[in-house]
């Protein structure tokens, strides 16, 4: 039975939701996150690239294309991205921000009654 394929629409709807008081660090945050993804990806490409030519000796397009980590090279690379992730996004506790650069984050606006007054 052919698979079918799914079209999914390529713009996202509604509001782009705001996590920070200014837009543009919700936007540098996009940025990195985005930048982290594909560097993740690179890293796993290279991973492949090095273990075919290890195994192989030379390799094509299609063997890259066509290469399914098993289950102990996929641990070692769900190791890698953990430990990866945790030092991009680590906290930096060490830092203190002054007063007027805290986040001044507002409290979500209360919802209105639909209820008439009389």
């Amino acid at each position: 039975m052919p698979e079918t394929q799914i079209r999914l629409p390529r713009v996202a709807k509604g509001k782009r939701p705001q996590f920070f008081d200014d837009p543009a660090v919700d936007q540098m945050m996009t940025f990195i996150i985005e930048l982290s993804a594909e560097v993740s990806v690179l890293y796993d490409r290279v991973d492949t690239i090095e273990r075919l030519l290890d195994s192989k000796g030379t390799i094509s397009r299609t063997d890259i294309e066509n290469y399914r980590a098993p289950d102990a090279v996929e641990s070692e690379r769900m190791a890698r991205r953990d430990g990866y992730l945790k030092r991009v996004f680590r906290m930096h506790q060490n830092t203190t921000l002054p007063k007027a650069v805290k986040s001044k984050a507002k409290p979500a606006p209360k919802e209105k009654s639909k209820k008439r007054r009389k």
